[in-house]
C-alpha cells in the first residue's frame, strides 16, 4: 500500500491546513500521485508549535467524514516531539496503534534520547523517528575533497534499538538521505505536507524517483 506516513494536513490545529477545504484539495492531488493511505499527524509537544490535545481530537471528530471522503484512506496521528514531559503525558499514536511518530531537535542531540524511546518501548510503542534527515549530530560529513560522508555511532545505535526511520519525499535527493537509503536503513516516506503554499511536494507514487526509492532502497 502507498503511504504518506507524515502530513499536517488535520485542519486548525497547527502549523498546517488551515481549514477542511484546502486539506480535501490537496488530499485530492495526493490520490493522483497514487497515495492510497494519508496519516494526519499535527505536533504534539512540540516547542516551536504549541497545540492541544482536546483541539486535535475535537479537529478530527469533526472533520474525518469528510477528510476520508477524499478517496484516500484518513487516520489520526500526531507528530510528537521528544521531551520528557512525553513519557508521562497523554499521547496520540498512528491511527490507534502502539507506532509513535516521533521528532527530534534538530541543532544537538538531546541528552535522554535513548533513556525516552527505552521508556517507551518498554510501554509497547514502536518508535518512527521523522524526517531522520535532519537531524545533524546523525550525520558526520568529510571536509576531506571526494570522500564519503558517514553516519554516527548513534545512527547504528538507534537501529539496534529497533527505530524506524521516516524521510522525507522533498530529502530524497539530499547527501544524508542518500547515505541512509544506501544503508538500507529507511523504512517508510513522508511528504510532510502542510498546506497549499508550504513549497512542499506531495509524493507521486508513479514517478521515476519513486519507483527508484521503492524498488532499489524501500525495505
Amino acid at each position: 500500500m502507498n503511504i504518506d506516513l507524515h502530513t499536517h494536513l488535520l485542519p486548525g490545529v497547527d502549523d498546517g491546513s488551515s481549514d477542511v477545504e484546502e486539506s480535501l484539495k490537496i488530499l485530492e492531488r495526493m490520490k493522483s500521485g497514487g497515495v492510497e493511505r494519508v496519516y494526519l499527524t499535527p505536533h504534539l509537544y512540540s516547542p516551536r508549535t504549541p497545540t492541544d490535545i482536546f483541539a486535535i481530537k475535537e479537529s478530527w471528530r469533526k472533520h474525518s467524514a469528510s477528510l476520508n471522503s477524499s478517496g484516500v484512506e484518513v487516520f489520526l496521528g500526531s507528530e510528537i516531539f521528544l521531551r520528557p514531559e512525553v513519557l508521562t503525558g497523554e499521547i496520540i499514536s498512528m491511527g490507534e496503534t502502539n507506532v509513535l511518530l516521533v521528532e527530534l531537535p534538530t541543532d544537538a542531540r538531546p541528552h535522554y534520547l535513548v533513556e525516552a524511546i527505552e521508556t517507551l518501548q518498554k510501554r509497547g510503542f514502536k518508535i518512527v523517528l521523522a524526517h531522520v534527515e535532519r537531524y545533524g549530530f546523525l550525520f558526520k560529513k568529510s571536509l576531506l575533497p571526494f570522500s564519503r560522508s558517514k553516519l554516527e555511532d548513534e545512527v547504528f545505535r538507534l537501529k539496534d534499538m529497533g527505530v524506524l526511520f521516516q524521510v522525507n519525499w522533498d530529502s530524497l535527493k539530499d547527501w544524508r538521505t542518500v547515505l541512509l537509503l544506501e544503508k538500507r536503513m529507511v523504512e517508510t516516506i513522508g511528504s510532510d505536507k502542510h498546506h497549499n503554499s508550504d513549497g512542499r511536494g506531495v509524493i507521486d507514487f508513479s514517478s521515476e524517483l519513486a519507483s527508484q526509492f521503492i524498488n532499489d532502497y524501500y525495505l
